[in-house]
């Protein structure tokens, strides 16, 4: 029986990461986020006529050629590529970690849905992914248990997992105000 009820689970969240991803795609094709047009112009000096003079000689002076420093381009940052998981992998993590920390799996996979659909490479307004952790609480609390604080981790659902485990072990479920269940 739980086998049965196990699966339909499963399947249920397969289903709506599925659709998910379709949405976020739909919305994709339809946004531009910028075009950028140039137009050059011409400059064209037309010479005035003037007065016939006599030629007298002229100094020609001799120029230096002039260099001019290349700027160099600051590199920027590129994040670190996550591994990729399997909702099955999502759920024995959050299994594992809730068991790890003595919290409720299902109090976990509700904050994850509700915060992610349950989608481990969501991204909203500075929050990222399954448990939509910002970058300064995400730095904070993996100092606090001293595991590393690359913001970038917040994309990889293990970590994620076993930091929203933390979280919940320590009473801090205030961190998900419209997302943690009363």
């Amino acid at each position: 029986m739980q086998n049965i009820i196990l699966k339909i689970l499963i399947i249920i969240l397969i289903g709506e990461g599925l659709a998910l991803i379709l949405i976020n795609i739909q919305k994709s094709k339809n946004i531009v986020l910028s075009q950028n047009t140039q137009t050059e112009t011409k400059n064209e000096f037309t010479p005035t006529p003037s007065e016939p003079s006599t030629p007298s000689p002229t100094p020609i002076a001799t120029s230096t050629p002039k260099t001019t420093p290349k700027l160099t381009p600051k590199p920027t940052k590129t994040p670190s590529p996550q591994p990729y998981y399997s909702s099955e992998q999502i759920y024995e993590l959050i299994n594992r970690f809730a068991g790890q920390y003595g919290v409720s799996p299902d109090i976990m996979r509700h904050i994850a849905l509700c915060e992610s659909g349950f989608n481990y490479k969501a991204s909203n307004a500075g929050y990222a992914g399954l448990f939509q952790f910002g970058t300064t609480t995400w730095k904070n609390l993996r100092s606090e248990f001293g595991e590393d604080t690359n913001p970038d981790l917040r994309y990889n659902a293990e970590e994620a997992i076993q930091t929203a485990a933390y979280v919940l072990s320590k009473n801090k479920g205030g961190i998900w105000p419209n997302c943690y269940p009363n």
